[in-house]
């Protein structure tokens, strides 16, 4: 899943490649991923500016310029993608093959196109002569929100860790009297926005702390080190391109440059990188943990 380096990877590339633009074109192609019936969805969002792309936590927000947002959530298996339809010209104009892209069915796309990243659930074209595509939005959705709408959808989540008003004194203060295990507590969005199981397991691992160490026994030093472990980490997997291995658009070679820097997440029964003792795993709060039992406390 997609966790906050992977979405500022995002917003970052949207701003570059999406702002300012023009949506021509929608095509919805999977009705559960959107909160308004397909016709209306489209007919609200056509010919609106692209003003400005945020993130929250692990959602990316899409500012249009009639005062409304696009509020998106990739869940586990969202991607978008870019592409730029200049190379694709085959003695067709621009405006015909934006028009034919856009209304095409998933299927023949994802035969047409095989760099896709997935079954595209949503389809934008815009003015600049390129197409995004929402894809995979099984669990994931693209919402048409009004502010107040918006303010309702994320008024529930906890601060954002790249957020510069949030630091390490917010941070335990946050622990203080929280009862239970602290890698689900890490990995509630209503406690930190935007972390996951792959950074709530480095994180615990850069401060020396096992996913199931109990919050109590957590001290102010504890949970210095822990909000600086998550927050170096989630700063360098962005720098490095993250975990995702799907490219943004054709020529991205950047995203999913953080692969080889994980320590323990997904590496299970391979020696830790510090004392070699050997990578456990097990499930805590329902999902896998992975740790060191020698360098973890």
């Amino acid at each position: 899943m997609p966790e906050i380096p992977e979405m500022e990877i995002y917003k970052d590339y949207l701003n570059k490649w999406v702002k300012d633009k023009q949506i021509s074109e929608v095509n919805v192609l999977r009705d559960k991923s959107v909160n308004l019936e397909s016709r209306d969805f489209c007919y609200n969002i056509i010919g609106k500016r692209i003003k400005d792309i945020t993130r929250r936590g692990k959602y990316i927000i899409f500012h249009l310029n009639d005062g409304h947002f696009l509020l998106t959530h990739m869940m586990l298996d969202g991607r978008l993608f870019l592409l730029p339809l200049d190379d694709q010209k085959k003695g067709q104009s621009i405006k015909e093959l934006m028009s034919e892209v856009v209304n095409s069915e998933a299927a023949d796309l994802r035969e047409r196109f095989k760099e896709l990243p997935g079954r595209p659930s949503v389809i934008f074209g815009l003015a600049d002569d390129s197409v995004l595509f929402f894809c995979s939005l099984t669990l994931g959705y693209l919402y048409y929100l009004s502010q107040d709408e918006l303010e309702t959808k994320l008024g529930k989540l906890g601060s954002d860790p790249l957020d510069p008003k949030f630091n390490a004194q917010e941070f335990i203060r946050l622990l203080k009297g929280k009862r239970g295990m602290i890698k689900p507590w890490l990995m509630n969005p209503k406690n930190i926005a935007g972390v996951g199981n792959a950074y709530s397991n480095e994180a615990l691992f850069g401060a020396g702390i096992l996913p199931t160490r109990l919050i109590s026994t957590i001290s102010s030093d504890d949970g210095v080190r822990l909000y600086d472990s998550l927050v170096n980490i989630l700063r360098d997997s962005i720098r490095l391109g993250g975990d995702m291995e799907e490219p943004f658009a054709p020529w991205d070679d950047f995203t999913g440059g953080y692969n080889p820097h994980f320590k323990v997440y997904d590496r299970s029964g391979k020696p830790c990188p510090v004392c070699q003792n050997v990578i456990e795993k097990s499930e805590v709060g329902g999902r896998n943990a992975f740790f060191c039992s020698l360098c973890q406390k």
